[in-house]
């Protein structure tokens, strides 16, 4: 979650709101916002989207830097 939450903290900061009054434009708690920036809460998918529309950015951008991996299938 932190890679999530810095990607929303740069564009946060690249549009030039505080943390505190972007919270407010997403209609979220500053303190739950806070944490989700620093990737110390989980993110609801619907909360992402939150926060993308809030950006005015598609929700995929905001997980564009996240790494997949994927276990191999089971009996190999």
């Amino acid at each position: 979650m932190q890679t999530v939450g810095r990607t929303i903290r740069r564009f946060r900061e690249q549009q030039g709101y505080s943390q505190e009054a972007f919270a407010q434009k997403a209609r979220l708690d500053r303190s739950y916002f806070g944490r989700i920036e620093r990737g110390t809460q989980n993110l609801a998918l619907r909360t992402l989207c939150v926060i993308a529309i809030a950006l005015e950015v598609h929700p995929a951008e905001l997980l564009a830097d996240v790494e997949v991996t994927f276990p191999p299938p089971s009996g190999q």
